[in-house]
């Protein structure tokens, strides 16, 4: 799947977005910061923005076909990063890290929804004492406000992308059906994960353990409102 739909989701502009968040996401938690570690890293994208900051860079996740696109990323900026192919659940630092991040709408997939609660609990543990830990999703209210019965994009190379989103499981579950149209030959991708307000992370983010929490619309700071494309979260331990 990965190999199939990567270059529609991680092209250049993607990586380039990337570096941009990194800048402005360390502007927003304004506390000095050593180290990060970014939970579900894909291809690296992330890593890259935070180490060309000076930062140290650790990456997990379980796509060992993201994490080569990592390395290759990685080698050709000529750049040090530590990754690590493990379920997030498993994985078991050897540090801890000043700021954590789970971004790009990589939370909430695990089935069971106390497995998504112990994440954000492993999160705070792993966390040095004055840590941050930043969540960037697709919250349940920008899913309610957006979703469409079918949506088409279609990109530079002639490649068609058919999405089918739809809310389940009394708005709790997204579910979408990616069907990708490359020349003659078609692709189909389903997926699913639970989706959370603002309010819901806010809970289960305390419960976790974290003190402060701030919310955001978007790694620029701006309010989390109607206009609002993302929902980013800042907890501070």
């Amino acid at each position: 799947m990965w190999q199939v739909f990567y270059d529609c989701m991680f092209d250049a502009d993607q990586f380039k977005q990337a570096q941009t968040d990194c800048t402005a996401m360390l502007n927003l938690i304004d506390r000095p910061i050593k180290n990060v570690l970014d939970l579900a890293c894909g291809p690296g994208r992330h890593l890259l923005g935070f180490a060309r900051q000076e930062l140290q860079v650790t990456g997990v996740d379980l796509s060992g076909f993201l994490l080569n696109q990592a390395t290759a990323q990685i080698e050709s900026a000529g750049i040090d990063a530590t990754l690590v192919q493990a379920d997030l659940l498993d994985y078991k630092p050897q540090q801890s890290f000043d700021l954590i991040t789970n971004l790009f709408s990589s939370f909430g997939y695990y089935a069971d929804p106390e497995d998504n609660q112990r994440l954000l609990n492993k999160a705070h543990q792993w966390l040095n004492d004055s840590g941050c830990f930043v969540l960037d999703v697709f919250s349940k209210e920008q899913a309610a406000m957006h979703i469409e019965p079918v949506h088409c994009t279609e990109y530079d190379n002639g490649d068609l992308r058919f999405e089918r989103p739809l809310l389940s499981d009394n708005m709790c579950v997204y579910n979408n059906e990616w069907i990708l149209v490359r020349g003659d030959e078609a692709f189909r991708w389903q997926y699913q994960h639970y989706v959370y307000s603002a309010t819901e992370l806010t809970t289960m983010l305390k419960k976790a353990g974290f003190n402060t929490i701030d919310i955001y619309g978007s790694f620029n700071g701006d309010d989390y409102d109607m206009d609002a494309e993302r929902l980013v979260m800042v907890a501070h331990k």
